[in-house]
């Protein structure tokens, strides 16, 4: 909590509150989602919802009111700052906003998208809680900063520490294999992902249809647990392709099991 006050603190984060009261940001509407005309998209399985424009974003940006006691973080499964992200996209900084999100978050063009927000952080949001009004629109805001840093090319990613020489294995490369590859990478291990698949990506891949989550998305987010040194096996499963004892002469020190719903 203390590192929240203090990031809150911070001056541009107290410029943005004098410059619009919050009595003017309670006035403003929730931002709705572009989606493609009904017409095309019964014809083809691309994208249904659009995304947020630049402008569409900057405006629901404004409806954050930077509480003192963020209870949307708490609704968040990873802890995500969100009005950290949110006042840097209200101020213009979109790549600054990306990096916040992947402080704690590895797949955010991914929950942007398929993330249950209104049952979680946007729940939480003060206006829900205590206006009976609608959320701010955290999870198309979420969407709106990763998609926005991919496209312009400078994509970041979240600091690595110095190897510890340790390996971990993760069985799957469905979400929970993928988000506990990232802590893993970024603690300093050696991360080695076996997928059963010949296409990685579990659920994201195989579960949810392209017109809510392309697979090009999913394929950005495992690129960059590649270059944050992730190795990825594919076509392999482990208790028949190879084995446990295998991976322990390998001197993988950790085993994690992300196997999904499929059988074992």
């Amino acid at each position: 909590m203390e590192y929240l006050q203090i990031e809150r603190n911070q001056p541009w984060r107290e410029s943005l509150r004098k410059n619009m009261k919050n009595k003017e940001r309670l006035q403003l509407a929730r931002t709705k989602m572009p989606e493609r005309d009904p017409d095309v998209r019964s014809r083809n399985y691309q994208e249904v919802n659009l995304g947020l424009t630049y402008e569409q974003a900057l405006a629901e940006s404004h409806r954050c009111l930077d509480c003192v006691n963020p209870t949307c973080i708490s609704g968040c499964p990873v802890g995500i700052n969100i009005p950290k992200f949110i006042k840097n996209i209200e101020r213009g900084e979109i790549l600054e906003a990306a990096k916040t999100l992947k402080e704690t978050s590895v797949l955010p063009a991914v929950c942007g998208r398929v993330c249950p927000q209104e049952r979680q952080c946007e729940s939480q949001c003060f206006y829900t809680q205590k206006l009976k009004k609608e959320p701010l629109a955290i999870g198309y805001l979420e969407r709106f900063a990763a998609d926005y840093e991919r496209e312009s090319g400078e994509v970041s990613l979240p600091e690595v520490a110095p190897s510890n020489g340790l390996k971990v294995a993760v069985v799957g490369s469905g979400p929970a294999g993928l988000a506990f590859a990232a802590d893993m990478v970024k603690a300093g291990y050696r991360v080695t992902v076996f997928e059963a698949l010949h296409e990685l990506g579990g659920v994201l891949r195989y579960g949810i249809p392209e017109f809510r989550l392309p697979n090009d998305i999913v394929e950005v987010e495992i690129e960059s647990l590649r270059k944050m040194g992730v190795e990825f096996v594919t076509n392999c499963i482990v208790g028949k392709t190879i084995s446990q004892e295998d991976l322990r002469e390998e001197k993988f020190k950790g085993l994690f099991i992300g196997s999904g719903a499929g059988l074992p």
